[in-house]
């Protein structure tokens, strides 16, 4: 499993798995490259799955964020990984935070030859609009980054910290109920919120176990949705590869009318509607997904 050397000299941590033609996978916030496992294992046989942690998550938890736009970050991470090991024709597939990652390389023309995209829950545009009401969270986006900017707030201060279990308990009691009440608008059910607040509040040496830890980091992203972040309708289609879009109905975060629009701007498009699904469609209708996975990856193989 490589170590990638970023630009930056910090590493990267890629996984890799099979042989074959190469699908570059880019994870969603708080995603590990473990995850990926299950649903690629079955065709590792004719593809090499490339799976990165983001800097911050996973085997990558080393690596700090170094700028001030976090998308410009992966984007350039990515950008890293695709020449280390010479992507010149390869699938893509991007969920969440990997999409919007995408996009950013999409709008730089720094994706190279790319046969065909697999986007998956993610809006082109994060912040409402007047001509766009689809961004995060949808009409709740006003309550939902006032509590993004109060978790920022209140992580400032607390400067000497670098890791969120180095909190005191009672700052991490006050934050567990901000970060439950931003989950409450994002459509996270009680009985999830109620396990994360207690995580959040656990004792030091388990806290160690959350997905993201950084405090610098956790801000960097709070800054990054709440603070305006990029509106890439512009340049969608711009890499000319055919798009696969599977949208959770039921997606909290993002309105599928909003998402709709990375596959209509591409020259060849498609819409797979997942209804009993939210954000991911993966771990929601597990089978219905292994099946429409497999079909993308044998159709970029065969369009080659």
């Amino acid at each position: 499993m490589p170590m990638i050397a970023m630009r930056d000299q910090q590493r990267l941590f890629v996984r890799t798995l099979g042989q074959g033609q190469p699908v570059l996978m880019l994870p969603g916030l708080g995603m590990s490259s473990y995850q990926w496992l299950p649903f690629v294992w079955p065709f590792r046989r004719r593809y090499r799955f490339l799976m990165p942690d983001f800097r911050g998550h996973g085997r990558s938890a080393h690596a700090t964020l170094n700028q001030a736009d976090v998308f410009q970050n992966h984007a350039d991470d990515v950008e890293d990984v695709i020449r280390h090991f010479g992507l010149d024709d390869y699938l893509l597939v991007g969920i969440s935070l990997g999409c919007t990652t995408a996009m950013h390389l999409e709008r730089d023309d720094r994706l190279g030859n790319v046969r065909a995209y697999l986007h998956i829950d993610q809006s082109p545009c994060v912040v409402n609009q007047p001509d766009w009401p689809y961004g995060l969270a949808g009409a709740r986006q006003e309550a939902l980054f006032a509590v993004m900017q109060a978790i920022d707030a209140e992580l400032a201060c607390w400067p000497d910290q670098a890791y969120f279990y180095q909190l005191p308990r009672q700052v991490r009691r006050g934050l567990a109920e901000h970060i439950t009440r931003a989950f409450a608008l994002l459509g996270v059910g009680a009985a999830r919120r109620a396990v994360m607040r207690q995580a959040l509040t656990m004792p030091a040496w388990l806290g160690r176990r959350l997905p993201l830890q950084r405090c610098a980091d956790i801000r960097a992203y709070m800054q990054a949705y709440a603070g305006g972040g990029h509106d890439y309708r512009p340049t969608l289609g711009k890499a000319g590869a055919p798009v696969t879009l599977m949208a959770g109905m039921r997606s909290p975060l993002y309105h599928s009318d909003g998402q709709r629009l990375v596959a209509e701007r591409a020259a060849q498009g498609q819409v797979i509607e997942f209804h009993r699904s939210g954000h991911v469609p993966l771990m929601d209708e597990p089978v219905k997904f292994m099946r429409h996975f497999r079909g993308f990856l044998e159709g970029g193989r065969a369009g080659g």
